[in-house]
């Protein structure tokens, strides 16, 4: 089951940049959005405005080092699942321990993402806050239409 859920989650992630990069509009965006995309979601990032995605962008710079090693574990970690897939004997145990070490890895850029994102939306007024979450959630409408 754990190797059924990581192949879907694999087949999704590449699906979902494949068309993500094909039905994107706005090429400039394509390149100021592409480090960021790594942490927070693309939905949450094209919904920002111009100055705030690009603030956006510069923090995530100022991170990156940090970005960096949290994608280089994540790619190592990955290596290893697939010798341990294909190790013999198969140890489900060790198959185990990786996935879990994957997870947590996700899970820290996930939080670097959000704290990102976070910094911006406090800097937000509340009605820049209100026009953002509209145009997230018609991002979002776009999205499951298609």
């Amino acid at each position: 089951m754990p190797l059924l859920f990581v192949s879907l989650a694999v087949n999704l992630l590449v699906v979902g940049l494949v068309v993500g990069h094909a039905l994107s509009p706005d090429a400039r965006f394509e390149r100021e959005g592409r480090p960021a995309r790594g942490v927070i979601g693309e939905p949450f990032i094209r919904a920002l405005p111009d100055a705030d995605r690009r603030a956006l962008m510069r923090d995530v710079m100022q991170d990156r080092d940090r970005i960096r090693e949290s994608r280089e574990s994540l790619k190592q970690r990955f290596e290893a699942f697939l010798a341990a897939l294909r190790a013999v004997p198969f140890d489900s145990d060790e198959v185990r321990r990786l996935l879990l070490e994957q997870r947590e890895a996700a899970v820290g850029r996930q939080e670097i993402g959000e704290a990102l994102l976070m910094k911006r939306l406090d800097e937000m007024s509340d009605d820049e806050r209100a026009a953002y979450a509209d145009r997230l959630e018609e991002s979002l409408a776009r999205l499951r239409r298609r």
